[in-house]
């Protein structure tokens, strides 16, 4: 495959008619329509024959692209849900006194959190290796494009789990107007709408979960990344029972526990697959998907302890927006980890038992008291009329 710029007024070119759209009506998709057409050679862009390498590395940008716009989204039908039902009355109140009310409201509050911390950090790292590069290098569009590609499995994390957080919050705060979020005078009509396309361009989100497990495999068979020995670490202190050795994080050392107990999931998670599928796992998709999830939540919720650590009690919102986010996080991370067990056993397999087991021991954390965060994220929230940090 190669790359060709072509001029608007190429002979064999043409545009078709304007697409009626579900959603994002404010943007004109139509359908360009090639006919024979004859392109110079001048027009080639990049290499002949790798017109596909530029074609994925848009897709990376593009991905990354729609998280940032994705964080926006979610904070505007936030503000708008949040403002419609302070203002709403019902059975002589406003109904963010209600506890299912708030508990949308702290959801949604606590995902755009941790969905703003995965964003700044993954595209924040990819400036800092750009910035390492040298732009006087003949060669330097090149590097930008082998750059950007060792952030693949990063960009479709961002994709697929930003675009569904989106999802998400829509339908919330949809819900918060009743039935006038059905009605197209006010906003959380338009903003359901427009989210549903995130889903599906920059590669749809069943391709992006593919990926995101795909490249690491592929990473590490090459060489490139350190993931089978930390495979085997993780396996021997299982074997062992070796107890966790990490250092205390202050007032989020529970978090961080947690953090550490989903690292080790995810890496148990991926032994066993590899183990039981070696070089045929790319034909489990169903497996491959359920990675993806456990692997997604462990860079979301690392992140956001990070970001939260950085902020050493300025913010006191922050960390109990982390804690929320974090039992909402293991609880995702750990359904996920059991889809990937359940479909790695045979017919009465005993292995089974084992690996549940082991699975079990992992994920054996005291409940948080997420009603508690969530009336105090949502009273701080509807304070405020809109999200806030």
């Amino acid at each position: 495959f190669s790359a060709f710029l072509i001029e608007r007024d190429t002979e064999g070119f043409s545009v078709g008619k304007e697409e009626h759209k579900l959603g994002i009506r404010g943007s004109s998709t139509c359908p360009l329509i090639l006919n024979d057409c004859k392109i110079p050679v001048e027009n080639l862009l990049g290499t002949a024959g790798k017109g596909h390498q530029i074609a994925f590395n848009i897709l990376n940008v593009g991905r990354y692209k729609l998280a940032a716009s994705a964080v926006r989204g979610i904070s505007i039908a936030f503000r708008d849900g949040v403002r419609y039902a302070k203002n709403r009355v019902g059975f002589t109140k406003p109904i963010t006194a209600f506890g299912l009310v708030q508990k949308k409201i702290a959801d949604t509050a606590a995902e755009l959190y941790a969905t703003e911390s995965v964003v700044y950090r993954v595209v924040g790292a990819i400036d800092a290796a750009l910035a390492e590069l040298d732009a006087a290098s003949p060669t330097y569009y090149q590097q930008v494009q082998k750059c950007i590609e060792e952030f693949a499995a990063e960009c479709s994390i961002l994709k697929f789990t930003c675009s569904e957080i989106l999802d998400r919050a829509v339908d919330q705060m949809l819900q918060l107007h009743g039935g006038y979020g059905y009605v197209e005078d006010f906003p959380a009509e338009r903003s359901y709408r427009d989210a549903r396309i995130n889903k599906i361009y920059e590669g749809t989100n069943e391709i992006n979960r593919l990926i995101t497990t795909g490249w690491l495999i592929k990473r590490a068979l090459q060489g490139n990344l350190a993931l089978m020995p930390a495979i085997e670490k993780v396996s021997a202190e299982l074997t062992a029972k070796q107890a966790d050795g990490s250092a205390q994080h202050g007032e989020l050392a529970a978090e961080f526990a947690r953090l550490a107990a989903s690292k080790k999931t995810a890496l148990y998670c991926l032994g066993l697959a590899v183990a039981k599928f070696g070089k045929d796992l790319s034909e489990q998709q169903e497996v491959m998907g359920a990675l993806a999830e456990v692997i997604a939540e462990v860079l979301i919720l690392d992140s956001t302890l990070l970001r939260t650590e950085k902020m050493a009690g300025a913010k006191p919102m922050a960390a109990m927006l982390a804690r929320h986010y974090t039992a909402i996080s293991f609880a995702r991370l750990k359904a996920a980890a059991e889809r990937v067990l359940g479909a790695l056993a045979e017919a009465e397999d005993a292995v089974l038992e084992d690996s549940m087991a082991t699975l079990h021991s992992l994920t054996a954390q005291a409940p948080f008291n997420t009603v508690a965060t969530g009336r105090a994220i949502s009273a701080y929230m509807v304070e405020a009329g809109q999200y806030t940090l």
